[in-house]
């Protein structure tokens, strides 16, 4: 008996040092953790950038689209915008990538005159800090089911498709990053647009640099054409944003008025007709 307590009694002291050993590196670990947050708080520019923008894309959301509905994840925001969109016309996404998103719009839209552009060749030109030209470059072209692909920089292969497919744009999906990008679209394909057309960008707003891209080229569009539109739908832990217009230069939509909910802000980027449109895309 007395050798089995000194036994038990040598078992509790080993596992007792194992477990003080343990606990001792579950501190370090906290303490380094700390350490390195409160390093990142005092000088890691890059989080301070990410955190301004966020203020920054919370007082927009608050300011400009008070009553759009939110979602958690990006392909919520999608299936929203999808169901707003009006069953006729063409859906058109600019920047395929490997083709998820348009597979899911081609499904929406039962693949009908649904099109999707990209160079499958990545960025033409550098976006924020971590994605140089040539980032979303694949190494083949994927297959989409009920959905076209037109190959190549959108400023070479936009005219010439839209001379080939008359006809208004329903669903537009903006997936092309670049301010250089996404305003060659617009240019192109702004006066196919039309009360009950829907818009989804897919880099809005909510990171470091947002009002120089997706969101600074609709605003000078808009400033541009006059065209009138209401947020209808943002993710609130993403950048995606759902644009509807209310009202095209041809015409107004009954019981719309343009200045409700969608007007260019003031900005100190004008629309520049010399800038570079070159672009192709993700």
């Amino acid at each position: 008996m007395a050798r089995a307590r000194a036994d038990l009694e040598d078992l509790v002291r080993r596992h007792g040092r194992d477990v003080e050993e343990m606990l001792h590196r579950q501190a370090e670990r906290v303490i380094t953790a700390v350490h390195e947050a409160e390093m990142r708080e005092r000088r890691d520019l890059r989080a301070a950038g990410e955190r301004a923008a966020v203020l920054a894309s919370a007082r927009f959301a608050q300011e400009r689209m008070p009553d759009a509905a939110l979602y958690a994840d990006a392909s919520e925001t999608l299936e929203h915008a999808l169901r707003l969109a009006p069953d006729d016309g063409m859906a058109l996404e600019f920047g395929v990538y490997t083709g998820g998103t348009l597979t899911v719009i081609a499904q929406a839209r039962s693949g009908r005159d649904v099109y999707g552009f990209d160079s499958f060749t990545g960025l033409p030109e550098n976006w924020r800090s971590r994605f140089p030209a040539g980032a979303f470059e694949v190494d083949a072209v994927p297959t989409i089911p009920g959905a076209e692909l037109i190959v190549g920089l959108f400023e070479d292969t936009l005219a010439g498709f839209l001379a080939d497919h008359p006809g208004p744009v329903a669903f537009l999906h903006l997936d092309a990053d670049l301010y250089s990008s996404t305003r060659t679209v617009l240019d192109h394909v702004g006066p196919r647009l039309r009360p009950g057309t829907v818009l989804l960008f897919d880099e809005y707003f909510n990171y470091a640099g947002w009002e120089e891209h997706e969101h600074r080229a609709w605003q000078e569009f808009v400033a541009a054409s006059g065209i009138g539109f209401r947020y209808e739908g943002y993710t609130h832990d993403d950048e995606q944003v759902v644009v509807r217009v209310t009202e095209s230069p041809a015409g107004t939509a009954p019981g719309h008025d343009r200045g409700s909910g969608g007007s260019a802000e003031p900005s100190s980027a004008a629309a520049t007709p010399g800038r570079d449109a070159g672009t192709a895309e993700r």
